[in-house]
């Protein structure tokens, strides 16, 4: 059956014989077609006709002149462009060379995972290409595999440009669509985000999300956190993955999770900096036994109980981060660990002059929470905190929910609540962390006051009577404002624990029985 619809034909037959459609994405159709004045085979992409429909045309060829501009031998060229404008069959069009290959979706469809160092040779050249066009000051915007090229053993990266161009041409009208300017898996939180100021950094986001599908076979499915960043390691991941990502140099994760950070003053810059990370391949680290590695975990554990460290907590991920330095597997720390399934923490893990100014909760519950479900966990979060709140963005099937009360009340100044729920593996890890805010500010202040009461009621005592008494009772009203202060954060967090504890158990009611929908608002699901 002939797919090349007769009024594309007949526009464009001065100067392309189109032939047939050989793929379509999420922008555009792709025709093979013969182009009559070269006699050579080139690609016709046409947008589809909900795109154009929200494009300025004359815009969008203006900016897709910036990409024809790229000479570089690992980027497809543009080689023509142009719009037909008589309706009811309006197309807009650009053209690039046909590659008698395969794109790297072909390739990982066949064979997956790819080893290291093929994969290594395939990401050099596209960091190449990326860095080039940065330079140029063209961001691509929608790295993935579909758009990587493979012929005659090289990598050639493909629509260099399209995705700005047609932000740019679309504008407002664009966004009101709602049309997906990039690709899920593949995109950088700031571009799931609605972002359009974008730079070179969503650009490395991405294709660390093509080198981790090329080395595990997956794209990860959730961002890292802040701490798998710091850490280097990803600690919420599918078995598979981490049975993959285990038998790599450490270098290589560490270079993931810094390349995938959420925020982009966390991301590693560059995707030369990024190749460079990936290549820092030693492995040098001695083995030990499984006797050995129970051994070493208890010293260390004795170690961090009689000096611990700031937050006195460590996560299994940390200790495994630390174990992997003298080269014990994962594996045998989580063996070693022994950690219960179902547990639930309330441990400060900041500080301010003593005093704790955040709660972590954390479950895992034994059953999988389906999509169909987020809707009356959304709708029990709000009713515990009292306000609708904001869903972020996330990959793969994960719910995240941060308050909004720290725009709001004087008393929620500054409290930052989030709530993360991450089913998989038929599980279902729920987390609860809050930032107590402005309170923890005034406890630090009374913490301050009561300090410098203390100092002042002592060198009172070796000056005269009229210094003595406004000393004393500057001190006095100190300590005092420092020792309530200090008062109302240990209410405040009690307070805040107990609502925190309610919704978690809430939650977990709701997961643990998923057919049992819980009354909406209702103070005690329980009953």
């Amino acid at each position: 059956m002939n797919e090349v619809p007769d009024a594309l034909r007949t526009a464009l037959a001065d100067s392309y014989d189109v032939q047939n459609v050989v793929g379509r994405g999420g922008m555009a159709t792709v025709y093979l077609a013969r182009d009559i004045k070269h006699n050579r085979q080139v690609a016709v992409k046409v947008l589809r006709p909900e795109l154009v429909a929200t494009l300025g045309v004359d815009r969008f060829l203006r900016e897709i002149e910036i990409s024809a501009q790229l000479n570089h031998p690992h980027i497809l060229p543009l080689l023509d462009s142009g719009s037909v404008e008589e309706q009811p069959s309006a197309f807009l069009y650009y053209v690039m060379p046909y590659v008698d290959g395969e794109s790297l979706r072909e390739l990982l469809n066949r064979d997956r995972p790819l080893a290291l160092e093929h994969a290594l040779s395939i990401v050099k050249e596209v960091a190449d290409a990326l860095s080039y066009a940065h330079r140029k000051g063209v961001v691509h915007r929608d790295i993935k595999p579909e758009n990587i090229l493979l012929s005659e053993g090289h990598a050639v990266v493909a629509d260099f440009g399209i995705a700005r161009a047609i932000s740019t041409a679309g504008g407002q009208a664009l966004t009101r669509t709602g049309f997906p300017l990039g690709t899920p898996g593949y995109m950088s939180p700031e571009q799931a985000a609605g972002n359009t100021d974008l730079d070179e950094r969503t650009d490395v986001f991405s294709l660390a999300c093509v080198v981790y599908e090329l080395l595990v076979g997956e794209t990860p499915g959730l961002w890292p956190t802040e701490e798998e960043v710091r850490l280097g390691r990803f600690s919420d991941i599918l078995p598979e993955h981490r049975t993959r990502l285990d038998t790599l140099p450490g270098a290589v994760e560490q270079a993931l999770t810094r390349a995938m950070a959420q925020r982009p003053r966390q991301r590693i810059e560059t995707p030369v900096a990024f190749v460079e990370a990936l290549e820092q391949l030693k492995n040098t680290r001695k083995q030990y036994g499984s006797a050995e590695a129970r051994d070493i975990i208890q010293r260390a554990a004795d170690k961090q109980a009689s000096a611990p460290t700031e937050s006195d907590v460590l996560s299994l991920g940390g200790i495994q981060q630390i174990a992997a330095e003298v080269g014990i597997p994962p594996e045998q720390v989580r063996d070693a660990a022994d950690v219960a399934s179902d547990v639930s923490v309330a441990e400060p893990t900041r500080s301010l002059l003593g005093l704790s100014t955040r709660v972590d909760l954390g479950r895992l519950v034994d059953n999988e929470l389906p999509e169909t479900g987020y809707e009356a966990v959304l709708e029990e979060i709000r009713a515990v905190m009292g306000e609708v709140g904001r869903i972020n963005p996330t990959l793969g099937k994960s719910l995240s929910w941060n308050s909004l009360s720290f725009q709001n009340s004087l008393e929620g100044s500054g409290r930052l609540t989030q709530v993360m729920v991450s089913p998989k593996d038929g599980k279902t890890r729920i987390r609860i962390t809050e930032s107590a805010g402005v309170h923890a500010l005034l406890a630090g202040g009374g913490v301050f006051a009561a300090t410098m009461g203390t100092l002042f009621l002592l060198e009172g005592t070796t000056l005269n009577v009229p210094v003595v008494i406004a000393l004393t009772s500057l001190g006095a009203a100190c300590c005092a404002y420092g020792f309530t202060a200090r008062a109302l954060l240990r209410r405040f967090k009690a307070r805040r624990k107990q609502v925190l504890s309610d919704l978690l158990d809430r939650i977990s009611r709701h997961v643990g029985d998923t057919d049992k929908q819980l009354g909406v608002g209702s103070t005690n699901p329980g009953e």
